[in-house]
């Protein structure tokens, strides 16, 4: 039987490993655990001058201010809105990536394939901020889409689409699709690239084709990487992209997400209590999609990230 080792011995003969990560564990210490102390606040009647811990609990034993959400009929559509727009950017952003993956993978000539790679995730580097003023110049009366439509009938009306309710959505998914996905589909490309080149052998001696080759051997291949990520997509599921959906909002737009609405509530309107609440019940929900995607995970495909 071999001798235990050390813990401290190792830690000291690693000590310039443990060195370098020293600041992403403070950080995270910093910025992610601590203010979960401040999650208290979704159970109190807040007062800002008062301070923290002098503020009372809320009624109904610290929950009213949860059970308030539910009863207001503006909060809760934000939630819907939330939901909404998160299951339109996971049914659409999912499989694309996979998809353009699948694709680039089957290029030939390297200089084209490393052209779309790089125009593809070229986006990504790009703040949101700065798509955000990119979307409202393409979409405006006299952008570039309005002037291709004259262009093209010179008796079509120009149209500020931005201010139609019902282009906001799609413009919303059409834009972080175009962010991300070229970004996303380096994971699969790595995953591809990973598959043993004996099994696209074996397959071409078979007289399997580029169809049969993908089914059989590139998607399983991907499987193990497509739970994981899905189920961590999941965990997202309650999240919305506030930098987009505040910057493309306008006064013909009602269209609010649970982001937007905290930060209202929250710095806006200085209701800390329920902007903490609604932030509160949004993890919740997420937790429980997450840790809920990733038992049925476990149990049908044996892969588990927890």
């Amino acid at each position: 039987m071999g001798k235990h080792k050390n813990p401290f011995i190792e830690a000291r003969k690693y000590w310039m490993i443990y060195l370098l990560i020293l600041p992403a564990v403070v950080f995270t210490f910093i910025f992610s655990y601590i203010p979960i102390a401040g999650l208290a606040t979704a159970f109190k009647d807040y007062n800002i001058f008062r301070g923290f811990w002098a503020s009372p609990w809320a009624d109904q034993f610290g929950f009213a201010n949860i059970i308030s959400l539910f009863n207001n009929q503006s909060l809760m559509a934000s939630i819907g809105n939330t939901v909404y727009l998160s299951a339109l950017n996971l049914l659409i952003g999912f499989p694309l990536p996979i998809i353009l993956a699948l694709m680039m993978n089957e290029l030939r000539i390297g200089l084209f394939k490393k052209t779309v790679q790089t125009i593809s995730y070229m986006p990504f580097f790009l703040s949101w901020i700065t798509v955000v003023g990119l979307v409202i110049l393409f979409f405006s009366r006299h952008g570039p889409i309005n002037d291709f439509l004259v262009w093209i009938n010179p008796y079509h009306e120009r149209t500020l689409y931005l201010s139609h309710q019902e282009n906001f959505v799609p413009i919303l998914v059409g834009v972080n699709l175009w962010k991300n996905i070229g970004w996303n589909s380096i994971i699969y490309i790595a995953a591809i690239s990973s598959i043993s080149p004996e099994l696209y052998e074996a397959a071409k001696v078979d007289g399997a084709g580029k169809w049969k080759q993908m089914i059989h051997i590139t998607l399983p291949g991907l499987s193990m990487t497509m739970v994981v990520l899905f189920v961590l997509s999941i965990g997202s599921i309650m999240a919305s992209n506030f930098e987009l959906v505040f910057g493309l909002q306008n006064p013909f737009i009602d269209f609010e997400v649970i982001d937007t609405v905290i930060f209202r509530q929250g710095l806006v309107g200085r209701n800390y209590s329920i902007a903490t609440a609604l932030g509160f019940v949004r993890g919740m929900i997420a937790l429980i999609l997450t840790l809920g995607v990733n038992l049925m995970s476990k149990k049908i495909n044996k892969i588990s990230i927890i």
